[in-house]
């Protein structure tokens, strides 16, 4: 799929969180489980109307990806944006994060520069409220002890818990 950069939401679409219609059932896998992602985008020499057309094509990306649950937080603080999805898996993950590449690529033609993208992964009951408190806890332990069953990466993914009770 080619680049979602030129296509443009209002301001206020923007600050709104994405919902999933209800047609996606939220059991990602057969333990209940879904995968949250907490991912920080920074922009480099503060370029936020570059970072603003990037986010608001990877918001539109991942509401057409089958893969992803909802997206339960949005923050926007001029050159970092913090988002807080779930997803079915960390395949679905993946897969998103490489059709954006595009997207990547025209912030880069746009900017000069690739954007900073921090992301914090953790598994999650389903039917559990993922919140921004928690994603934050999440990221300052995986930047404190390193990837683990309370927080990882896509390059040091952990699987699913066995256990519905995830941590």
């Amino acid at each position: 799929m080619p680049s979602l950069t030129p296509f443009q939401r209002t301001a206020a679409d923007h600050a709104r969180p994405t919902t999933v219609s209800a047609a996606r059932p939220v059991s990602a896998t057969a333990r209940g489980t879904v995968l949250a992602e907490a991912r920080t985008l920074i922009a480099p020499g503060g370029d936020h109307c570059a970072l603003f057309s990037l986010v608001l094509a990877m918001r539109r990306r991942a509401e057409d990806h089958a893969g992803l649950v909802d997206e339960v937080h949005f923050s926007d603080e001029g050159n970092r944006v913090r988002i807080v999805s779930r997803w079915r898996s960390a395949e679905d993950l993946r897969a998103f994060v490489d059709q954006a590449h595009d997207d990547l690529l025209d912030y880069r033609a746009a900017s000069g520069a690739f954007p900073t993208v921090e992301r914090t992964l953790w598994w999650t009951a389903a039917d559990t409220e993922v919140t921004a408190a928690e994603a934050d806890r999440r990221s300052e332990h995986l930047r404190a002890h390193g990837p683990g069953p309370n927080a990882f990466t896509l390059g040091s993914p952990v699987p699913p818990p066995a256990d519905r009770r995830v941590r």
